[in-house]
């Protein structure tokens, strides 16, 4: 399968790209990617032409471009008119352009923090997201143009991404716009309960299992290496992908602030 990465050159982007080659033709489009060649394409997602001309040459796309206003960011109106143009509107020509080119499928990666209160308290069965911050919203606007969008000739799948990290890091993860000098950190709900990071190789398990998915032409699933399910109350990815981390947490969460090191994978 050739598949364009948009938006593909980020440590997370690199490490998905680098899975994927084993089975597939993949090409990076990215910003920061210099040149054209098979692996790698000077991209700007917002740029719809240069976007459907890059599908004409894919069977299928994994759009990863997104820009993360935080703190002081979040309430800048440049920061957030950039969030509206690469989280939303570039995934909408994206749709329109995969559409046009006969891209079959197209996997949109989401956020978790498309709920509010994500990684500070359990979000429980059925919750509806409800993120106002630029981020989240942003997200959750994309996940609305992705489910109207969406039509027997074109499947999406967002995935709600949790805490995607590098195999150096897990299952620590360090904010992808922070430096190294940033020490890495264990995700913990506001009482304390760990849970651990994606490791890349269970994201780039479910970037396939959506890639190849059958069924609805739309799903929004939750895709998280929270093997316990202490963050958040959901199954959709296993019933929808077939999918479930497979990297577990080196540690047994025994009460709430409480963890045991078990150093335990299946």
């Amino acid at each position: 399968m050739r598949i364009l990465l948009i938006g593909g050159a980020g440590v997370v982007g690199s490490a998905l790209a680098a899975r994927l080659r084993a089975h597939h033709d993949v090409t990076v489009g990215d910003l920061a990617s210099g040149g054209a060649s098979t692996e790698r394409l000077h991209l700007d997602a917002t740029d719809p032409a240069a976007v459907r001309a890059a599908l004409a040459r894919a069977d299928a796309a994994v759009h990863l471009a997104a820009v993360v206003p935080r703190g002081s960011a979040a309430r800048d109106a440049r920061m957030i008119d950039a969030a509206l143009r690469v989280n939303v509107s570039s995934v909408v020509h994206t749709l329109h352009a995969a559409r046009e080119t006969g891209v079959g499928h197209v996997v949109h990666a989401s956020t978790l923090s498309v709920f509010r209160d994500y990684g500070r308290v359990r979000i429980e069965r059925g919750a509806v997201p409800d993120a106002h911050e630029p981020y989240g919203l942003t997200k959750r606007l994309a996940e609305t143009a992705c489910r109207a969008i969406a039509g027997d000739d074109l499947r999406v799948t967002s995935l709600r991404l949790a805490f995607p990290t590098t195999d150096a890091l897990w299952p620590a993860w360090r904010s992808p716009g922070a430096g190294e000098a940033t020490a890495p950190r264990v995700p913990a709900l506001d009482d304390g309960t760990c849970f651990g990071a994606l490791h890349p190789d269970d994201l780039a398990d479910a970037v396939e299992a959506a890639l190849h998915r059958d069924g609805a032409p739309y799903a929004a699933v939750a895709v998280t290496g929270d093997t316990q399910g202490v963050s958040i109350d959901d199954d959709t990815a296993t019933n929808v992908l077939g999918w479930k981390a497979v990297h577990r947490e080196p540690w047994l969460v025994t009460a709430p602030g409480h963890a045991v090191r078990t150093d335990r994978r299946s």
